[in-house]
């Protein structure tokens, strides 16, 4: 019993605090490409069908970009995915009984105004996401533990989900797809090494890590990419039949990809963003270097503990190079796509939110980081597993920073509501505004104190 509870006590205590966060900082408001994602599921989970003509009608007052009509197809169309239309498909069934019910009818007007529909519909869908944001830690949690003790993993997991954008998207905009993205590639990886330990059921296993793959790029369409590395690793380990069947289980979902872009623009094939600007929207030579290292959205500047993840990664390679080299790929292949893109910093993005979904790779890689502070008999010198923890600290604690210097920067300076770099916005919060200014800002938008008028 005591070592059942030794075992289960760090999960337990990481979810708890990941929960806190959560309630912390949710905001119940579909806004920005949010909106997108919410008339999918508006579409897909209320009227049962992908014709967005009617969600034109209805959130025409607050749709900017997010639907437009296609002059060669003769339809509505978005270029965001509609694989949120099933991913929270039962939290607007749920909210679609509650409203009939009359409850939770808050300030109807005003959510009507911002988002189209009333608190209801956006509140479930923020709940949902919320639990896929506790799914996905504790997946995390398990894949770490394969190389980890129960702390580290915990540590990992609970830091690299609380110090990168997950915790922005899955609270401050939590209808984006950047949660339920990352919970999916972390079933996928969790599924893929399941299969590994699982003797005779490896089929059921791999089968069901290419479904999971194959509803990520429904959800984001660059998540195909981390389902190549997973085939890729089955295919080093000569697991012929396990590739081809991961391969098919993933087909059967993607396929729908390509089905819906013929649909809506009249070819199988395309990029969707070009389709509505009429511009290129992927672009070469690939801004690599930004992604990663910019001062204005780069990856490691604003989430330095998932550098701390990539670095594990050379520690792992000495146990399991193949899972190594293939996490490795799949980080090149993400960061390479997303450099390719013309916007390539997001938009109005906080950090580089189009990496988020590598979560379970940085944290697997600074979970195997931890682990090899104590290998077998050997453990580590004191003084270099103090400065281990003492930098996931800082990293951790850099990052929070930065969070609440965001939101104080984008609702303090009316004229960038967009944000600024990091240097800008942490220097903002540290000399010319204040943290008793950042939580006037928190309790007007943000957390369970301010769901009844979260806005603008």
């Amino acid at each position: 019993m005591k070592r059942r509870l030794s075992v289960h006590l760090p999960l337990v205590l990481v979810l708890v605090v990941v929960t806190l966060a959560l309630l912390a900082f949710d905001r119940p408001l579909a806004r920005s490409d949010g909106l997108a994602y919410f008339m999918w599921l508006d579409s897909i989970a209320g009227d049962g069908d992908m014709d967005l003509s009617n969600q034109a009608e209805v959130f025409a007052h607050v749709n900017a970009y997010q639907v437009f009509y296609h002059e060669p197809t003769g339809r509505w169309v978005s270029v965001f995915p509609h694989g949120m239309g099933l991913l929270l498909a039962p939290a607007r069934w749920l909210a679609a009984g509650v409203d009939r019910l009359g409850c939770l009818h808050v300030n109807d007007d005003y959510f009507v105004a911002l988002q189209g529909r009333p608190l209801p519909y956006s509140l479930l869908a923020m709940l949902g996401v919320n639990l896929y944001a506790l799914g996905t830690v504790a997946l995390a949690y398990s894949i770490a533990r394969r190389f980890a003790s129960p702390w580290a993993a915990a540590v990992a997991a609970g830091a690299l989900f609380l110090g990168t954008p997950l915790l922005y998207y899955g609270t401050v905009e939590p209808l984006s797809t950047h949660v339920p993205g990352a919970f999916l590639t972390t079933l996928s990886l969790y599924l893929l090494l399941r299969g590994e330990e699982a003797g005779a059921q490896w089929w059921f296993w791999w089968a069901a890590a290419g479904a999971a793959g194959g509803l990520a790029t429904l959800a984001r369409w660059q998540l195909s990419l981390f389902a190549v590395g997973g085939g890729l690793w089955l295919l080093t380990r000569r697991q012929w039949r396990g590739a081809f069947l991961f391969g098919l289980s993933f087909a059967a979902l993607a396929w729908h990809v390509p089905y819906t872009w013929d649909w809506m623009f009249g070819r199988p094939w395309v990029v969707p963003a070009s389709e509505r600007s009429q511009t290129s929207f992927l672009v070469w030579p690939p801004h690599v270097g930004a992604v990663l290292f910019s001062d204005a959205r780069g990856l490691f500047v604003w989430a330095p503990l998932t550098l701390l993840g990539l670095v594990g990664l050379v520690g792992l390679g000495r146990k399991r190079w193949r899972l190594a080299l293939t996490l490795t790929v799949v980080f090149l292949s993400q960061a390479t796509i997303n450099g390719m893109v013309a916007d390539w910093w997001a938009g109005w993005s906080f950090g580089m939110r189009r990496m988020t979904e590598l979560y379970p790779v940085f944290v697997l890689g600074l979970g195997a980081l931890l682990g090899c502070c104590r290998v077998g008999r050997w453990r580590a010198p004191g003084w270099a597993r103090g400065a281990l923890v003492a930098i996931v600290a800082l990293g951790l604690a850099f990052s929070l920073l930065l969070l609440l210097s965001h939101l104080n920067f984008i609702n303090t300076v009316l004229d960038q509501p967009q944000g600024d770099r990091a240097s800008t916005e942490m220097r903002y919060q540290l000399t010319q505004s204040s943290f008793h200014v950042t939580w006037l800002v928190m309790k007007e938008h943000y957390g369970v104190w301010a769901w009844a008028r979260p806005g603008p």
